[in-house]
């Protein structure tokens, strides 16, 4: 690499300007993709270094924007959080970022632009849309964290795990469905709830517990005293049973 710019700058030396921004412009289409992507397989070691976690590179659509919103999540979790993210089944969480929802195996789980948590091929994956907030990503691990006791596929048997029930009687959520169809259903979509507390969020993807407890444990760890005004509850809850050792 010295050798070829100490040769390019001698060729460069006496000659026209418009030559010499030639010379530059294939200088930069040769070498510039190298340092670019260099960047990110650089920040992607020291997220693995740090938290454990497997930063797929290879068909991803990864920025510096991507990769510092999941950096930042993930420092904002305390230890014993990030060592539990994801099915205790499955190993490491793998995260990814692309733009057609598109798991390690290839499958486009939900429409484009979905972000989501899949334990569904025996891996643990987080799939992320580009260029996502700290926030969205605080949310999707908090799917990985509450699910970390399920096994693949059948996110629905969270509803038989007690600190779900604890989380759902804290703040005024009802499962309606049997026993038998929290057995046999996929996910929670396939279940009825009802809700008795008080409207804190103007939206969720579902209306139902998982995502209470996502938005929950998302806005404890991005704005704690936000969530400590919207719902003393939730706050008092996640402190106890998630932030807590």
């Amino acid at each position: 690499m010295l050798r070829f710019l100490q040769q390019l700058t001698r060729r460069l030396r006496g000659r026209s300007l418009t030559k010499a921004k030639l010379w530059l412009a294939l200088l930069s289409l040769v070498f510039l993709p190298l340092f670019v992507s260099a960047e990110p397989a650089c920040e992607a070691q020291k997220i693995r270094e740090r938290y454990g976690v497997e930063i797929v590179l290879v068909g991803q659509s990864w920025s510096e924007t991507s990769l510092g919103a999941v950096d930042d999540a993930l420092s904002r979790l305390p230890p014993h959080v990030v060592s539990q993210l994801g099915s205790r089944f499955n190993g490491s969480l793998y995260i990814l970022c692309n733009t057609e929802s598109r798991t390690l195996s290839g499958t486009s789980v939900f429409s484009h632009g979905a972000n989501f948590y899949s334990n569904s091929d025996g891996r643990n994956e987080l799939v992320l849309y580009p260029d996502q907030s700290t926030p969205t990503v605080l949310h999707e691990l908090a799917h990985a964290y509450q699910l970390r006791l399920v096994p693949a596929g059948k996110y629905a048997l969270v509803f038989r795990d007690e600190k779900m029930k604890d989380f759902m009687q804290a703040t005024g959520w009802r499962l309606l469905s049997s026993d038998a169809q929290v057995e046999t259903a996929l996910d929670q979509t396939q279940l009825s709830f009802a809700y008795d507390g008080p409207t804190v969020w103007h939206f969720m993807s579902n209306n139902d517990p998982l995502e209470d407890y996502a938005n929950s444990f998302a806005l404890f760890f991005y704005d704690l005293e936000r969530l400590r005004q919207l719902s003393p509850v939730r706050y008092d809850w996640i402190l106890e049973h998630v932030a807590s050792e």
